[in-house]
């Protein structure tokens, strides 16, 4: 696959909102027909395949034109909150590592204060 229909899968694969199954294997046969169009008519320039498969943005549109409605807001709403729940997970792991570092910082400090006092005794 030259370097033109790599560009141009990277791009489609680019506008995708969501990517489940269904959408990987779409993007995986979009590949695939691109690559055969690539090596058969020698495609030089984006343009070319623009004109044969449409804009990025074309391709995703037509794909979720092609699928239910329903089926698009439920994997946006499982997107969304997959995505909060890795914020708040971030958010728990960041205050717990603080508190971890603050308390053995304290600890450190509390050890340093500590005077260690050695006794020498001269037996006489």
């Amino acid at each position: 696959m030259n370097k033109l229909c790599k560009e141009y899968i990277k791009e489609v694969k680019a506008m995708f909102p969501v990517k489940g199954t269904k959408e990987r294997k779409y993007i995986k046969q979009l590949s695939e027909d691109i690559e055969d169009y690539c090596e058969e008519d020698n495609a030089t320039t984006k343009e070319e395949l623009y004109e044969n498969y449409g804009n990025p943005v074309d391709v995703v549109v037509e794909y979720f034109s092609a699928t239910s409605v329903s089926y698009v807001i439920k994997r946006l709403k499982i997107s969304k909150y997959i995505k909060s729940l890795i914020a708040v997970l971030i958010a728990v792991i960041l205050v717990l590592s603080t508190i971890y570092g603050v308390s053995k910082w304290e600890w450190h400090e509390t050890i340093m204060d500590e005077e260690v006092a050695i006794v020498e005794e001269v037996i006489s």
